[in-house]
């Protein structure tokens, strides 16, 4: 089933491009993680296929009723207190039926837990340092029942020991993923495609990291001779 369809999409900022024309396909089950430089439109690009902004060309299209859970770049909470942001609502759906029985206390607990913010569930939201902050909201974005589970730099502010348990927890999410971050380990582990951007270009790698890395090599290969046969004509 298809969960999410970008067609023709394109982003920039001021005085440059990002990508432009770029087009993906969401299936239940599928794990896409999404690689590229410093700067090259990673997060703009993960906040636009979630909904949280609006592409400058093209178009996003969700399936009907699909559940999205999103850990952002920058995630807001709501508080006042970060039990106020753990306990998830029940879930309904368009026509008003309840979908899901919303978020026990005691998984709310157990995944703070192994993310080491278990003591935390009466602190005041504005008084989190960022690490804590973002582990809450990596929490929330885990517990809230989801079709697409949309994960930003999940893996920042975790140590050894919970990004181990991060993974296994990812790997058992029956829905799809959509992924960006910069530890290969967990990136080659958990994803099964691999999205590049490139120069304001996207290239779909299908088969997880290895994959990725001998595309890219080939492409790179294949511009070196471009430009080797061009520097020839040039001289000619």
């Amino acid at each position: 089933m298809i969960l999410l369809d970008a067609e023709g999409v394109a982003a920039s900022r001021p005085g440059r491009p990002l990508f432009a024309d770029l087009s993906i396909t969401v299936s239940d089950g599928e794990r896409i993680g999404i690689v590229g430089l410093n700067g090259c439109g990673k997060s703009t690009l993960l906040s636009i296929l979630a909904g949280a902004a609006e592409p400058e060309a093209g178009t996003v299209r969700r399936g009907r009723d699909v559940r999205l859970s999103v850990l952002g770049q920058d995630p807001q909470l709501k508080g006042p207190l970060v039990r106020d942001d753990l306990f998830v609502a029940p879930a309904t759906g368009s026509n008003g039926e309840q979908r899901d029985a919303g978020v026990e206390h005691w998984e709310a607990a157990a995944v703070a837990d192994r993310l080491g913010i278990g003591d935390l569930f009466d602190a005041e939201v504005a008084s989190l340092s960022g690490g804590q902050a973002k582990r809450v909201a990596l929490t929330r974005a885990l517990v809230t029942p989801s079709d697409l589970l949309v994960l930003d730099e999940p893996t920042n502010h975790l140590d050894i020991d919970a990004i181990s348990w991060l993974e296994d927890r990812i790997m058992e999410h029956t829905g799809a993923l959509l992924l960006v971050t910069h530890d290969r380990h967990f990136l080659d582990r958990i994803t099964t495609d691999v999205l590049e951007l490139d120069r304001g270009r996207g290239y779909l790698h299908h088969g997880g990291y290895d994959s990725y890395l001998e595309g890219r090599a080939v492409r790179e290969e294949l511009a070196a001779k471009e430009e080797d046969k061009r520097r020839n004509l040039a001289r000619v």
